[in-house]
């Protein structure tokens, strides 16, 4: 059972009320009774990071394998900045935090059982800084040891869905700590490059990197990527190399680089661009 529930406050900005600002505050009520589940398999499913977005969801894990027992409540804030014309945002930040009527019982046989009546606070902001200028900040707040157990910072440029550069930082305390760069970019009128380099600030080592180019003519597109990336927990290196022949308004042969682009440049949609 569950009871979600929220409100919209709403106000003009501006000398000539040109901009709208937004104050939103959300709960949601989550009931799910203990059913044991430490004799099923467990095939695929995880926690995730805790987030704005996960802080709502009705099942703390991902995957079908568990189903966690929950009696507690969501509260949180958003409030958001925006053109009261075309509706572009320009600023968004949300706060919220989990309550324990009943701690959980279920947990992953990785996952240490909670002991606290609330969760982390979590809190992200976004940035529209100017024209094509995008940040991103994140933060998971313990308030018993008073310290992130979590942030990560994003930088972006994208003034198309082909044309895009990001920087990165994420952090995770006594786990990780990684930096990352991407991007996409016209050479001319027919080629497009594009990368990703990953580095582990915490190990002083290099995670991925990957660098590959495209070619487009009126009929058809050719895509390769030569990637080197850890394939294991024990640090084993491998290099791949992708190539995909794209005949428009017909089919695609090799691998799927497409998708993988999409999925690792952040912001890299090169379906919107104008020819």
């Amino acid at each position: 059972a569950s009871f979600d529930a929220g409100l919209v406050f709403e106000r003009s900005s501006g000398s000539r009320g040109q901009r709208r600002m937004t104050l939103e505050p959300r709960a949601l009520y989550l009931y799910t009774p203990f059913r044991e589940q430490s004799e099923l398999p467990l095939f695929d499913t995880g926690l995730p990071d805790l987030n704005f977005v996960q802080l709502y969801r009705n099942n703390r894990y991902v995957g079908a394998d568990r189903v966690n027992d929950a009696n507690q409540l969501a509260v949180g804030v958003t409030t958001r900045l925006f053109d009261a014309n075309d509706g572009t945002q320009y600023f968004a930040a949300s706060l919220g935090q989990a309550y324990y009527f009943e701690k959980p019982r279920v947990v992953l046989p990785f996952e240490t059982p909670s002991t606290r009546d609330t969760s982390d606070f979590v809190a992200q902001v976004s940035l529209t800084a100017y024209k094509n200028w995008n940040v991103e900040a994140g933060i998971q707040w313990n308030p018993e040891d008073t310290r992130s157990e979590r942030s990560q910072f994003r930088l972006q440029y994208r003034p198309g869905g082909d044309r895009v550069l990001n920087v990165g930082y994420r952090a995770q305390r006594d786990r990780l700590e990684q930096a990352e760069v991407s991007g996409a970019w016209p050479l001319g009128k027919r080629w497009n490059a594009f990368g990703r380099y990953v580095y582990s600030l915490r190990d002083d080592s290099t995670l991925e990197r990957f660098a590959g180019f495209e070619y487009e003519a009126c009929c058809w597109r050719i895509r390769a990527v030569v990637r080197r990336f850890i394939s294991s927990s024990e640090g084993t290196q491998e290099t791949g190399f992708q190539v995909q022949l794209e005949l428009k308004g017909l089919a695609s042969v090799g691998s799927d680089t497409h998708a993988f682009l999409e999925r690792t440049i952040r912001g890299y949609s090169p379906e919107s661009r104008d020819r």
